[in-house]
C-alpha cells in the first residue's frame, strides 16, 4: 500500500513539473523552437535537472517574465541579444504573440554567431545579410531594355 502512494506521489509532482515547464515555455518568444533544447533555462537542456544556467537565472531573477532588460541581454556573451537569439530583435513580443521570426532561433545560453537579426521598420525581421544583399542590388545600375 506504500509503495503505491509512494507511486501516485512520484507521479503527480513529475506531472506539476512537466506542466510549469510548459508554462514557462509559453513566457519566453520561440522557447519551443530553439533545436536540440526542450528546457532553455535549465543547465541540461532537458529540465531533468532544476539547476538554471544563466539565461534561466536571468529569467527567474526578470520574475520569470520577458522583460525589456532580458530581452536586451546577452546572457552567453557571443554579441547577440537574448532577443536576438529568439526571434525578438526589437523586444516587443508579448505572452501568445507571434515572435518577428520563427525560424533561425538560436540558444541565449550557448555561445554561437547566427547571422545577425535586426529590427526593420516592418512586421518582419531581416538578417543583416539580406538587407545587405538588397543594399547591393539597389545600388546597382539598372539595365535598359531597347525596344525596336
Amino acid at each position: 500500500m506504500k509503495l503505491l502512494l509512494v507511486a501516485v506521489a512520484v507521479a503527480t509532482l513529475s506531472t506539476v513539473q512537466v506542466e510549469a515547464k510548459q508554462e514557462f515555455v509559453k513566457l519566453i518568444p520561440n522557447a519551443a523552437r530553439v533545436s536540440g533544447v526542450t528546457a532553455i533555462g535549465h543547465t541540461d537542456g532537458t529540465g531533468a535537472s532544476s539547476a538554471n544556467n544563466d539565461f534561466g537565472k536571468a529569467f527567474d531573477s526578470a520574475g520569470k517574465v520577458w522583460t525589456l532588460n532580458l530581452c536586451k541581454a546577452d546572457t552567453d556573451g557571443d554579441g547577440q541579444t537574448n532577443g536576438q537569439e529568439l526571434g525578438d530583435p526589437c523586444c516587443e513580443w508579448t505572452e501568445g504573440a507571434q515572435p518577428r521570426w520563427t525560424s533561425g532561433v538560436s540558444h541565449p545560453r550557448m555561445p554561437q554567431r547566427p547571422p545577425t537579426k535586426v529590427c526593420g521598420p516592418t512586421s518582419t525581421a531581416r538578417t543583416s545579410r539580406q538587407l545587405q544583399h538588397r543594399r547591393l542590388r539597389a545600388q546597382r545600375p539598372q539595365r535598359r531594355r531597347w525596344r525596336r
